[in-house]
């Protein structure tokens, strides 16, 4: 397994690589300091997951991003994009642009170990970043209730718990119960993360 991190902060790219390197001794960590040093790499080298910081000088993350999704050969390239923005325009941005997943900063290794392994997890399952948009919707229909991509329509629309609970007329426990549900069968493990799912399959 081979990882490229982008980003410009040096401190945040070292300290993850020495976390991966304790957690996942079995994988190699390459990293770029920007767009530009990535695509060299990733035309030069395999890369099994790459996560890539949004803000960059030169090439940013989401140039990076269209160029990959532009590049036949990377076009299914798990692509993780990684932010300081904490805002729904940020991820609807991204995932709209083809990314797998996102995370705010700061996060933990676990976190991070967590989006890639199940982000691979989800190419081997063949849902990947060329899925076309109907195909997405019935993967999403084949995995979960009405009840639940109701719940999650309203995620990606940046409804917390007791809203959605009001406007489908449940108590915020069960809704609860949903948001958990979905993240088990989506193999998914916060809130950003589904809600950047359904604003690619285009639930809101």
């Amino acid at each position: 397994m081979r990882i490229l991190l982008v980003d410009d902060e040096r401190l945040l790219l070292a300290s993850l690589t020495r976390a991966l390197h304790v957690q996942r001794p079995a994988w190699e960590i390459d990293t770029a300091s920007d767009g530009v040093e990535a695509m060299r790499l990733l035309k030069t080298q395999r890369v099994d997951c790459l996560i890539t910081d949004i803000q960059m000088p030169g090439m940013d993350g989401m140039a990076l991003l269209m160029q990959v999704r532009r590049d036949p050969e990377l076009a299914r390239l798990p692509l993780i994009l990684i932010s300081a923005e904490n805002d729904r325009s940020s991820v609807r941005k991204g995932m709209a642009s083809g990314a797998d997943d996102y995370l705010t900063k700061p996060f933990s290794a676990e976190e991070l170990i967590l989006s890639v392994e199940s982000r691979l997890r989800r190419l081997e399952q063949g849902v990947d970043p060329s899925t076309p948009l109907d195909a997405l919707k019935r993967y999403l229909k084949s995995l979960l209730t009405e009840r639940e991509m109701e719940v999650l329509a309203l995620i990606a629309q940046g409804l917390v718990t007791k809203d959605i609970a009001a406007d489908l007329k449940l108590s915020p426990k069960t809704v609860s119960a949903h948001r958990q549900n979905i993240m088990g069968k989506l193999d998914l493990h916060n809130a950003a993360a589904l809600a950047s799912l359904a604003i690619r399959a285009n639930l809101i």
